[in-house]
């Protein structure tokens, strides 16, 4: 039985050897197993750098992507929450207004009734309500834009409280229609905020 000392294999034949590895020279010392180890072995290299650099990548953009997708979820949000508070502060800005008709009106009506008395718990009640939505308005995002509009709010707020500081029905109804004035320009400052 001829017996290839070099083949690698001592059980196998060298014409065995021979067949399985087409690039063996008998008369080489080289080791079959080595140069088609070798070509084997920076193949499957290779390979494996190329899934671990594909898995990388791969990770890579799914990162990117996931942020991406949680950044945007965090904008909408904030949007829909600077959305509520609008629509919470021009609500209230309404209410506080048409309190503050009332208040007058029963004021001088019978300024020592008991209608007097609830218009004007009501009127601060009211007054409480709107600033805190406003001051909320503030505290919704530092950027400019939204701040300018919590000013406005604010202003509202100060016109609409300056309604019932006068003894004149016609300076009064003034003094309203400027902060009905003041809560139209929030409402499109809001929008222009949100949609612009």
């Amino acid at each position: 039985m001829d017996r290839g000392s070099d083949t690698g294999n001592l059980s196998e034949p060298a014409s065995v050897a021979r067949a399985r590895c087409p690039k063996w020279d008998s008369r080489s010392r080289a080791l079959p197993w080595c140069s088609v180890g070798v070509e084997g072995i920076i193949a499957g290299a290779l390979a494996v750098i190329g899934t671990l650099l594909g898995s990388v990548v791969a990770h890579r953009y799914q990162d990117k992507a996931a942020r991406r997708a949680e950044t945007s979820q965090q904008r909408r949000l904030q949007q829909q929450r600077l959305f509520d508070g609008c629509a919470e502060f021009i609500a209230l800005a309404e209410d506080y207004r048409r309190a503050q008709y009332d208040r007058w009106t029963r004021w001088h009506t019978e300024p020592e009734g008991q209608a007097a008395r609830e218009t004007r718990a009501d009127s601060y009640r009211l007054y409480v309500e709107t600033r805190a939505s406003a001051c909320r308005l503030k505290l919704a995002s530092s950027r400019p834009d939204v701040q300018q509009l919590a000013d406005r709010a604010i202003q509202v707020l100060e016109l609409t409280s300056f309604i019932i500081r006068t003894d004149d029905r016609d300076d009064m109804l003034r003094r309203g229609q400027a902060a009905q004035v003041a809560c139209d320009g929030f409402v499109a400052a809001a929008n222009s905020v949100l949609h612009g």
